[in-house]
């Protein structure tokens, strides 16, 4: 499915979505969309940062797998976001954040409904 619809879908689920990311193994964004009704809550470089972080954590589980299973997704909650980072096919990732309150189980649905 093309980056650009599963992002656009993603943020129709809910006004709570803040934005959606698509980006390689490497942190580096493919294809970001964020919702109107929000601010970036990070600078560019903290984005930057918090991808390639998210990339890096994403190995290390994909390296655990045989022993432990395909991680399904990483949930990380904040005072005010929460952040889910998925697998989006073999060489790409799904960063998702929403607010706090928000049942991230939704999204989570969504995505798995893609496939």
């Amino acid at each position: 499915m093309e980056v650009q619809s599963v992002a656009t879908r993603l943020l129709k689920v809910s006004p709570s979505v803040r934005v959606v990311t698509v980006c390689d193994m490497n942190g580096k964004p493919v294809y970001s969309a964020r919702s109107k009704r929000v601010q970036n809550l990070l600078s560019k470089k903290e984005s930057k940062t918090s991808l390639q972080v998210a990339a890096r954590s994403w190995k290390v589980r994909k390296s655990l797998a045989r022993k432990l299973g395909n991680c399904k997704y990483v949930l990380a909650e904040y005072g005010r976001v929460k952040r889910i980072t998925m697998p989006a096919g073999k060489n790409h990732l799904l960063y998702i954040t929403t607010t706090s309150a928000f049942d991230h189980n939704r999204v989570i649905r969504k995505v798995r409904s893609f496939r």
